[in-house]
Protein backbone atom coordinates (compact mmCIF):
# COMPACT_ATOMS: atom_id res chain seq x y z
CA UNK A 1 0.00 0.00 0.00
CA UNK A 2 1.46 3.51 -1.30
CA UNK A 3 2.09 5.96 1.76
CA UNK A 4 0.84 9.78 0.57
CA UNK A 5 2.71 12.13 1.85
CA UNK A 6 0.63 15.34 3.88
CA UNK A 7 1.66 18.36 5.08
CA UNK A 8 0.33 21.89 6.31
CA UNK A 9 0.45 24.27 3.10
CA UNK A 10 3.81 25.79 5.08
CA UNK A 11 5.61 23.26 6.74
CA UNK A 12 8.10 20.61 4.69
CA UNK A 13 11.74 19.15 5.63
CA UNK A 14 14.34 22.05 5.23
CA UNK A 15 15.36 21.33 1.14
CA UNK A 16 18.63 20.17 0.88
CA UNK A 17 19.00 20.18 -3.15
CA UNK A 18 17.47 17.90 -5.87
CA UNK A 19 19.29 14.74 -5.80
CA UNK A 20 21.50 13.39 -8.27
CA UNK A 21 18.42 10.71 -8.43
CA UNK A 22 15.78 13.47 -9.37
CA UNK A 23 18.37 14.95 -12.24
CA UNK A 24 18.90 11.24 -13.44
CA UNK A 25 15.08 10.48 -13.75
CA UNK A 26 14.51 13.74 -16.03
CA UNK A 27 17.39 12.66 -18.01
CA UNK A 28 16.08 9.09 -18.90
CA UNK A 29 12.14 10.54 -19.42
CA UNK A 30 13.51 12.76 -22.42
CA UNK A 31 14.49 9.00 -24.09
CA UNK A 32 11.37 7.06 -22.54
CA UNK A 33 8.57 9.89 -22.36
CA UNK A 34 5.60 7.06 -22.56
CA UNK A 35 3.22 6.19 -19.85
CA UNK A 36 4.25 2.64 -19.24
CA UNK A 37 8.21 3.84 -18.53
CA UNK A 38 6.69 6.56 -16.03
CA UNK A 39 4.86 4.22 -13.93
CA UNK A 40 7.72 1.85 -13.24
CA UNK A 41 9.72 5.47 -11.83
CA UNK A 42 6.37 7.69 -10.59
CA UNK A 43 7.99 7.04 -7.39
CA UNK A 44 11.16 8.67 -8.34
CA UNK A 45 9.41 11.66 -9.80
CA UNK A 46 6.96 11.53 -6.19
CA UNK A 47 10.08 11.59 -3.71
CA UNK A 48 13.26 13.19 -5.85
CA UNK A 49 11.50 15.77 -7.95
CA UNK A 50 7.43 16.97 -6.96
CA UNK A 51 8.40 16.25 -3.11
CA UNK A 52 11.87 17.97 -3.12
CA UNK A 53 10.32 21.14 -5.13
CA UNK A 54 7.60 21.38 -2.70
CA UNK A 55 10.52 21.40 0.20
CA UNK A 56 11.73 24.29 -1.56
CA UNK A 57 8.28 26.19 -2.30
CA UNK A 58 8.44 26.13 1.35
CA UNK A 59 11.73 27.28 2.43
CA UNK A 60 9.90 30.62 0.39
CA UNK A 61 6.40 30.36 2.11
CA UNK A 62 5.28 33.84 3.95
CA UNK A 63 6.22 32.77 6.99
CA UNK A 64 9.91 31.07 6.28
CA UNK A 65 11.14 33.67 3.40
CA UNK A 66 14.46 35.79 3.85
CA UNK A 67 13.21 39.18 5.06
CA UNK A 68 12.90 41.39 1.99
CA UNK A 69 12.32 38.77 -0.38
CA UNK A 70 9.72 39.94 -3.05
CA UNK A 71 7.27 36.89 -3.34
CA UNK A 72 6.19 33.78 -1.67
CA UNK A 73 6.01 30.07 -2.57
CA UNK A 74 3.41 27.82 -2.24
CA UNK A 75 4.11 24.22 -1.72
CA UNK A 76 0.85 23.32 -2.92
CA UNK A 77 -0.24 26.11 -5.57
CA UNK A 78 3.22 26.92 -6.91
CA UNK A 79 4.44 23.78 -8.72
CA UNK A 80 3.94 22.94 -12.31
CA UNK A 81 2.16 19.34 -13.14
CA UNK A 82 4.60 17.03 -15.35
CA UNK A 83 1.47 15.76 -17.31
CA UNK A 84 1.71 17.97 -20.54
CA UNK A 85 -1.40 19.49 -22.10
CA UNK A 86 -1.42 17.31 -25.92
CA UNK A 87 -4.85 18.10 -26.76
CA UNK A 88 -3.67 21.11 -29.12
CA UNK A 89 -0.27 19.98 -29.96
CA UNK A 90 1.35 18.34 -32.10
CA UNK A 91 3.94 17.14 -29.94
CA UNK A 92 2.22 14.12 -28.14
CA UNK A 93 4.48 13.56 -25.49
CA UNK A 94 2.94 13.14 -22.43
CA UNK A 95 5.74 14.30 -19.61
CA UNK A 96 7.21 17.64 -19.40
CA UNK A 97 10.80 16.92 -19.29
CA UNK A 98 11.92 19.33 -16.67
CA UNK A 99 10.22 20.31 -12.91
CA UNK A 100 9.15 24.05 -12.46
CA UNK A 101 7.49 26.22 -9.94
CA UNK A 102 6.79 30.10 -9.44
CA UNK A 103 6.92 31.92 -6.63
CA UNK A 104 4.37 35.52 -6.91
CA UNK A 105 3.08 37.60 -3.99
CA UNK A 106 -0.06 35.22 -3.19
CA UNK A 107 1.59 32.09 -4.16
CA UNK A 108 -0.36 30.98 -6.45
CA UNK A 109 -0.10 30.43 -10.60
CA UNK A 110 -1.55 33.44 -12.47
CA UNK A 111 -0.52 36.40 -10.36
CA UNK A 112 1.30 39.09 -12.20
CA UNK A 113 4.76 39.42 -11.35
CA UNK A 114 6.51 36.00 -10.14
CA UNK A 115 10.14 34.01 -10.09
CA UNK A 116 10.47 30.94 -11.77
CA UNK A 117 12.52 27.79 -11.17
CA UNK A 118 13.17 25.57 -13.64
CA UNK A 119 14.99 22.19 -13.39
CA UNK A 120 16.68 20.58 -16.21
CA UNK A 121 19.81 18.13 -16.67
CA UNK A 122 21.98 20.83 -18.22
CA UNK A 123 19.51 23.60 -18.49
CA UNK A 124 18.07 24.54 -15.09
CA UNK A 125 17.84 28.51 -14.56
CA UNK A 126 16.00 31.11 -12.54
CA UNK A 127 13.62 33.91 -14.62
CA UNK A 128 11.54 36.71 -12.94
CA UNK A 129 9.17 39.32 -14.36
CA UNK A 130 6.06 38.31 -16.21
CA UNK A 131 4.71 36.15 -19.17
CA UNK A 132 2.09 35.75 -21.62
CA UNK A 133 0.50 39.46 -20.18
CA UNK A 134 -3.10 40.35 -21.18
CA UNK A 135 -3.46 42.71 -23.93
CA UNK A 136 -4.54 45.49 -21.15
CA UNK A 137 -1.30 45.08 -18.99
CA UNK A 138 1.22 44.72 -21.95
CA UNK A 139 -0.29 47.99 -23.57
CA UNK A 140 0.38 50.01 -20.14
CA UNK A 141 3.53 47.72 -19.60
CA UNK A 142 4.81 49.59 -23.00
CA UNK A 143 2.87 52.23 -22.54
CA UNK A 144 5.04 52.88 -18.77
CA UNK A 145 8.75 52.49 -20.64
CA UNK A 146 7.98 54.66 -23.44
CA UNK A 147 7.26 57.47 -21.30
CA UNK A 148 10.00 57.06 -19.26
CA UNK A 149 12.78 55.15 -20.82
CA UNK A 150 15.83 56.31 -18.69
CA UNK A 151 14.59 54.86 -15.72
CA UNK A 152 13.55 51.84 -17.69
CA UNK A 153 17.04 51.56 -19.07
CA UNK A 154 18.62 52.27 -15.38
CA UNK A 155 16.71 49.66 -14.53
CA UNK A 156 17.99 47.08 -16.79
CA UNK A 157 21.55 48.01 -16.84
CA UNK A 158 22.76 45.10 -14.77
CA UNK A 159 20.90 42.91 -16.94
CA UNK A 160 22.14 43.98 -20.42
CA UNK A 161 25.86 43.98 -19.28
CA UNK A 162 28.58 41.61 -21.17
CA UNK A 163 29.59 38.64 -19.04
CA UNK A 164 27.01 39.38 -16.63
CA UNK A 165 25.74 36.53 -15.17
CA UNK A 166 21.80 37.67 -15.72
CA UNK A 167 20.59 38.21 -19.04
CA UNK A 168 17.05 38.81 -20.56
CA UNK A 169 15.38 36.47 -22.10
CA UNK A 170 13.96 37.17 -25.22
CA UNK A 171 10.91 35.70 -26.06
CA UNK A 172 8.37 35.85 -29.05
CA UNK A 173 8.95 39.57 -29.58
CA UNK A 174 7.77 41.51 -32.34
CA UNK A 175 9.65 41.88 -35.15
CA UNK A 176 8.27 45.51 -35.86
CA UNK A 177 6.93 48.15 -33.56
CA UNK A 178 3.87 47.15 -31.88
CA UNK A 179 0.42 49.57 -32.93
CA UNK A 180 0.27 52.87 -31.07
CA UNK A 181 3.85 53.02 -30.65
CA UNK A 182 5.10 53.39 -33.90
CA UNK A 183 6.56 56.87 -33.25
CA UNK A 184 8.68 55.15 -30.95
CA UNK A 185 10.64 53.62 -33.52
CA UNK A 186 14.06 55.64 -33.03
CA UNK A 187 14.05 55.85 -29.38
CA UNK A 188 16.55 53.67 -26.90
CA UNK A 189 13.83 51.27 -25.69
CA UNK A 190 12.49 50.71 -28.97
CA UNK A 191 13.36 46.97 -28.91
CA UNK A 192 11.93 46.33 -25.98
CA UNK A 193 8.66 47.78 -26.52
CA UNK A 194 8.38 44.70 -28.92
CA UNK A 195 8.75 42.28 -26.30
CA UNK A 196 5.26 40.17 -25.48
CA UNK A 197 7.17 39.06 -22.50
CA UNK A 198 9.32 40.66 -19.79
CA UNK A 199 11.57 38.03 -18.52
CA UNK A 200 15.02 38.48 -16.40
CA UNK A 201 17.12 34.61 -16.19
CA UNK A 202 20.23 33.83 -14.69
CA UNK A 203 21.79 30.32 -15.01
CA UNK A 204 22.37 27.87 -12.35
CA UNK A 205 24.22 25.04 -12.92
CA UNK A 206 23.49 21.24 -12.52
CA UNK A 207 25.27 20.94 -8.79
CA UNK A 208 24.33 24.21 -7.64
CA UNK A 209 20.84 22.73 -7.87
CA UNK A 210 21.78 19.52 -5.86
CA UNK A 211 22.62 21.76 -2.95
CA UNK A 212 21.19 24.04 -0.18
CA UNK A 213 22.66 26.56 -1.60
CA UNK A 214 20.23 26.98 -4.29
CA UNK A 215 18.33 28.45 -1.68
CA UNK A 216 20.59 31.68 -1.47
CA UNK A 217 21.53 31.95 -5.12
CA UNK A 218 17.26 32.26 -5.52
CA UNK A 219 17.20 34.60 -2.39
CA UNK A 220 19.56 36.75 -4.03
CA UNK A 221 17.89 36.71 -7.22
CA UNK A 222 15.03 38.41 -5.53
CA UNK A 223 17.16 40.98 -4.08
CA UNK A 224 18.54 41.68 -7.66
CA UNK A 225 15.25 41.18 -9.40
CA UNK A 226 12.62 42.91 -6.93
CA UNK A 227 12.60 46.84 -8.62
CA UNK A 228 11.61 44.84 -11.94
CA UNK A 229 8.87 43.49 -10.26
CA UNK A 230 8.12 46.36 -8.13
CA UNK A 231 7.07 48.14 -11.72
CA UNK A 232 4.99 45.04 -12.56
CA UNK A 233 2.96 45.66 -9.74
CA UNK A 234 2.41 49.18 -10.56
CA UNK A 235 2.09 48.87 -13.65
CA UNK A 236 -0.79 46.15 -13.09
CA UNK A 237 -2.68 48.69 -10.51
CA UNK A 238 -3.10 50.78 -13.35
CA UNK A 239 -3.43 48.97 -16.72
CA UNK A 240 -7.53 48.54 -16.49
CA UNK A 241 -8.30 51.70 -15.14
CA UNK A 242 -10.85 51.84 -18.51
CA UNK A 243 -11.68 48.20 -18.41
CA UNK A 244 -15.43 48.53 -17.36
CA UNK A 245 -15.12 44.65 -16.03
CA UNK A 246 -12.17 46.18 -13.25
CA UNK A 247 -14.68 45.65 -10.46
CA UNK A 248 -14.53 41.42 -10.92
CA UNK A 249 -10.37 41.65 -11.03
CA UNK A 250 -9.15 40.73 -7.39
CA UNK A 251 -5.91 42.91 -6.60
CA UNK A 252 -3.45 40.89 -4.28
Amino acid sequence: MKTRLEFPDDIRPDFMGFTPSAFKFLAELRNSNERTWFKTQKMIYDLDVKFTMECLLAEFSDARRPTGFPVQGDPKRGAFRIYRDVRFSKNKNPYKTHAGAVMTRSGSKGDPGLIYVHIEPGQCFLSAGFYSPTREFLAAWRTRIATKPDHFLEMIEEFVKPRSKYYLRRRAALKTMPRGFQQYAESPVADYLKFKNFLVGRKITDKQAQSRKLLDLIADFGKTTHQILALVWEVHETAYEDDPRKHMRSKV
